[in-house]
């Protein structure tokens, strides 16, 4: 079960307490609209000016984005857009460095009504000056697929650039896996197969680097949340 524990501790980012949420509130509300919530707030230098920037997720709660379902999945789908929220610590204050409503998921999907919410099973991290966001996507009927996929970006060039992406599929009923491991940086990709966490001691993976061409570096405040999937991981199917 090794390959299922790092896989399982992979999806494990900190949330942010009831008072450390309530704390973002107070100091932060003149960022917060009327009509959206605070799902989620952290603190990190990401410029590399020695400051403590911050990482806002907000949440609509319009009224009109909640859809009736008759199929499959929820009774009632939650369609408010999030809002991706990056300030940047000035001497007296903050500045807004980026504001993106059409990256991060809504809770439920219109299209795909089993899907649970990818955000809440994923999370967001500033670490060692980069900012890590995971999707988490788990479906209670339709597939027996479990992807994830973690963005890292880095301030760089006046934007935030994708500089890594992995890509983690793991089988609910028969137990196989993989990783798919993108560093636009050093443009190489690292693909590995042939594990299974029912058969471990039967299965031997396989691992293989290959070089990543032609690849623009993708900016965060471009990018909805199926850019990078559609430039880079449906290529390679």
């Amino acid at each position: 079960m090794k390959y299922f524990f790092l896989f399982f501790l992979a999806c494990l980012i900190a949330a942010p307490s009831e008072a450390q949420l309530g704390s973002y509130k107070k100091e932060l509300h003149n960022y917060i609209p009327k009509g959206w919530v605070l799902d989620t707030a952290l603190k990190g230098d990401l410029n590399k000016d020695q400051q403590a920037d911050v990482v806002l997720v907000l949440r609509n709660t319009d009224p009109s984005n909640l859809k009736k379902n008759d199929g499959l999945g929820m009774g009632q789908l939650d369609l408010n857009p999030r809002r991706l929220l990056i300030l940047f610590k000035t001497g007296t204050g903050y500045t807004k460095e980026l504001a993106s409503d059409v990256f991060l998921p809504s809770i439920n999907d219109e299209e795909s009504t089993c899907l649970e919410d990818p955000f809440s099973e994923g999370g967001i991290e500033i670490s060692k000056g980069l900012l890590k966001i995971r999707l988490h996507y788990w479906l209670s009927c339709g597939s027996w697929y479990v992807t994830d996929y973690d963005y890292i970006f880095r301030y760089q060039n006046k934007k935030f650039e994708l500089i890594g992406l992995d890509v983690s599929s793991f089988h609910r009923a028969s137990g196989e896996s993989s990783i798919t491991s993108y560093n636009f940086s050093t443009r190489k990709k690292q693909t590995i197969t042939g594990m299974n966490e029912f058969e471990e001691t039967k299965v031997k993976p396989v691992e293989k680097w290959e070089k990543i061409k032609n690849l623009r570096l993708l900016n965060l405040a471009e990018m909805t949340g199926e850019t990078a999937i559609e430039e880079i991981v449906n290529k390679d199917l």
